[in-house]
């Protein structure tokens, strides 16, 4: 894998934290439990992470990075993680692919622990994508957008097409994510920011995988490309049974594509609920910021 508002209260009160986990109750704050016994694809354990200096650590100036942060994601859904710029919400998706060491707490995938990515077995390695906020910045200026693809395949031989061409594989991911075939010869340097993050995505369906892990993927397009880069996701993750974690700062994404949403503050998980609850019922004062700054923005 490639590195590189007011807000209107709903009807009726708002659950207490703690309830029993069932549609249109509030989940409790910092772990996203599985309804009906479901089994999980991802699960977070009391992850921290801290970026703390020797100095740091001994006199405990700076809180973590991510603090006993646990959730959970089945197989079939989207979860949406948002918050502010530097809650955590993008060092908590560099864990979960492996892309950034963490100080306590675990990782699993299909209930197996999993560390860093350099340490994974290949097929956990395909088996969780990550698409980056830069879709330019993800892709190699020098190839060709067949070169791109092609290369996950000999990076992992194993999930190279069988019985068929590349150029015919490659085509069809190209037509999986809206591009024409005359796209696979051109360079990312020739192709606009909505272009680009759909090549991105192609590469990461290249390797079949499991878990799309979306950080602020939308996040550096045009609002209406936004869109369709999210009704994109959305049937892809029909078509191919994918779990995808989403990682924004923005509500209004955030509704358009998410199941469920977990929201950080300063590290940490301080609520966790259904997108609709979530929307119509907010229960934390950080939340209900974070809605009122959108309705703000909306109105302006």
């Amino acid at each position: 894998m490639p590195l590189p508002p007011a807000v209107r209260q709903g009807p009726g009160p708002v659950p207490k934290r703690g309830t029993a986990d069932a549609p249109g109750r509030r989940r409790p704050a910092g772990r996203l439990s599985l309804p009906g016994g479901s089994v999980s694809l991802i699960e977070v354990r009391d992850l921290v992470v801290n970026f703390h200096t020797r100095w740091e650590r001994r006199r405990g100036t700076k809180p973590n990075a991510v603090d006993g942060v646990s959730f959970t994601l089945r197989p079939d859904e989207t979860l949406a993680i948002v918050g502010e710029s530097g809650s955590g919400k993008t060092t908590v998706a560099r864990c979960v692919v492996g892309l950034q060491a963490r100080q306590k707490g675990a990782v699993l995938f299909d209930g197996a622990p999993v560390g860093p990515v350099a340490k994974r077995p290949p097929a956990t390695r395909r088996a969780i994508q990550m698409v980056f906020q830069d879709p330019a910045a993800s892709l190699n200026p020098r190839m060709t957008v067949r070169s791109i693809i092609a290369e996950t395949w000999r990076t992992h031989p194993s999930a190279a097409p069988d019985g068929r061409s590349w150029d015919a594989a490659i085509h069809e991911l190209l037509a999986d994510v809206g591009l024409d075939a005359d796209v696979a010869t051109r360079r990312a340097t020739a192709l606009s920011g909505g272009q680009c993050q759909r090549v991105s995505i192609a590469r990461a369906l290249a390797l079949r995988p499991r878990l799309l892990v979306c950080d602020e993927a939308v996040s550096a397009l045009d609002v209406s490309v936004q869109s369709q880069i999210l009704r994109l996701l959305t049937g892809l993750r029909a078509a191919r049974g994918l779990a995808i974690l989403f990682i924004t700062h923005d509500l209004g994404v955030v509704r358009q594509i998410a199941d469920r949403v977990a929201v950080m503050h300063q590290g940490r998980l301080v609520e966790t609920a259904t997108a609709d609850d979530l929307f119509e019922r907010p229960g934390h004062p950080y939340t209900r910021k974070l809605l009122d700054a959108a309705l703000d923005l909306e109105g302006a």
